[in-house]
């Protein structure tokens, strides 16, 4: 797979990620790739499913931001060559923890 591209309304993201369908219990966990005021990308070691609704803790991002909670509509899971998926989804509400 190619490295992400980073649009310029995107700011890289080098934080660790959890993230749960909205349903479940149990969390996966994930590095993030991008963030924008209405998206985030990253890369983690399970599926969410396209269309439904997912939570995303990220880490603080050194001189961005704090720990934040992020509510989404997942738009895209792929699975990686390397065993991962890559996922994004559309912000639907944030807030820091």
């Amino acid at each position: 797979m190619n490295a992400p591209t980073i649009s310029p309304d995107e700011t890289p993201l080098h934080s660790r990620v959890e993230y749960r369908h909205i349903a479940a219990s149990e969390t996966c966990s994930g590095e993030g790739i991008a963030l924008s005021g209405a998206g985030i990308r990253f890369r983690g070691d399970g599926p969410l499913p396209v269309g439904e609704a997912a939570e995303v803790r990220i880490g603080a991002v050194k001189g961005l931001a704090p720990p934040l909670l992020a509510y989404i509509e997942v738009s895209h899971c792929e699975r990686e060559t390397t065993g991962g998926w890559r996922i994004a989804g559309v912000i639907n509400g944030i807030r820091s923890e």
